[in-house]
């Protein structure tokens, strides 16, 4: 990822744990009181908030409700057309909660949305961090190992300014479960904010030897050897390895998006990373299709019915994903056995079930 300096980390259990790790030493690096001893309530803390894109997963609900922040705490800053949280919103809600009296804290970039894949413009959220002091996060728990490719957006890059980042191996580096990592560009930062040296600990002796007590770097004192799994499959692809099979993820689904352009009751809807959506338009309704009411209902519904139906028939899987009030079928490509021919399959699959489920439950 050519992060610059040197970071450490710890593995975890997944994306919403990487994130929350990371939630926690932010917490801790940018209160201005002693918020580990003396927690939210005391009479010198303040009101902590931070910020996010209004298309940010709900790790951010989690994190502000387990660490006594509250979800009101959680500031969701509007998207541009592209999905992508805009940085003069942005500024105008920090500004704005600083004349309040609050403390911001934290913001939360996203490399790779669940819905879209959007990338955030992470050098621009980096700047506004370092002008205002707040610590700067980028959840890439999908797309950050893409920033290895050669061709990786300017925004994508920009995640190597941030503090901490949050990686789910189990998904685009193609580990088995449980396989997250959290980044965080100063070592000292994760240790502060977990550490604790109780009497009965005496794991700092070890004959001379430098030890790392892991438990020191997150929530877990017992641990699992989550770390194995995803070092053997660095030794088996290497990271050359890696970058091919996650640029063939990303030419398969910009491949899917075209096979979607060619097919008459397809409408395309955005393509990122190794992430496209679309749906299914009958062609009777496609003049009427944006159009809010009855038809955006009932599409939504047979597009939910599509996705179900592919599903129970085995042949291919999608998931779903929101653009406005319109539901979209998801195709995300995160398996380095998916082929072209399953992708060229996939829109003609789509279309034939669409058609039989419109005959069937059109009002």
């Amino acid at each position: 990822m050519s992060l610059p300096g040197k970071w450490d980390g710890i593995v975890v259990s997944g994306g919403n744990m990487a994130n929350i790790v990371a939630f926690i030493v932010a917490r801790k690096a940018k209160a201005t009181w002693d918020i580990r001893q003396k927690g939210l309530a005391d009479a010198e803390s303040r009101r902590l908030v931070l910020y996010g894109s209004a298309e940010m997963h709900t790790w951010i609900n989690k994190a502000a409700d387990l660490c006594g922040l509250g979800t009101d705490a959680v500031r969701w800053i509007a998207t541009d057309k592209e999905h992508r949280l805009r940085p003069h919103a942005l500024r105008q809600a920090i500004e704005a909660d600083r004349g309040a009296g609050l403390s911001p804290f934290m913001v939360c970039g996203t490399a790779g949305s669940v819905g879209t894949g959007a990338i955030d413009p992470l050098a621009e959220i980096a700047k506004i961090c370092k002008e205002f002091d707040l610590w700067f996060h980028v959840d890439g728990a999908y797309g950050a190992p893409a920033v290895a490719l050669d061709d990786a957006s300017a925004d994508l890059k920009g995640l190597r300014l941030a503090d901490s980042i949050a990686i789910d191996p189990h998904k685009w580096l193609y580990a088995p479960l449980e396989a997250g990592c959290t980044l965080i560009r100063n070592r000292e930062d994760l240790h502060d904010a977990f550490a604790f040296k109780p009497s009965y600990y005496q794991f700092d002796d070890n004959e001379g030897q430098e030890v790392k007590n892991y438990f020191e770097y997150g929530p877990q004192n017992s641990r699992g050897f989550r770390a194995l799994k995803i070092w053997l499959g660095f030794l088996q692809s290497g990271a050359s390895g890696y970058r091919r099979m996650i640029a063939d993820d990303i030419e398969l689904a910009h491949r899917l998006y075209d096979f979607i352009g060619q097919q008459q009751l397809l409408e395309q809807g955005t393509v990122s990373l190794s992430i496209a959506t679309f749906r299914f338009v009958p062609a009777d309704l496609r003049k009427r299709s944006m159009e809010a009411g009855a038809v955006t209902d009932y599409l939504n519904e047979l597009n939910a019915r599509i996705a179900t139906a592919l599903r129970l028939s085995g042949r291919a899987f999608v998931s779903n994903a929101h653009i406005g009030d319109r539901y979209m079928l998801r195709a995300c490509i995160v398996n380095f056995r998916t082929t072209l021919a399953d992708v060229e399959l996939l829109p003609t699959t789509i279309v034939e079930l669409g058609r039989g489920l419109d005959v069937r439950f059109r009002p």
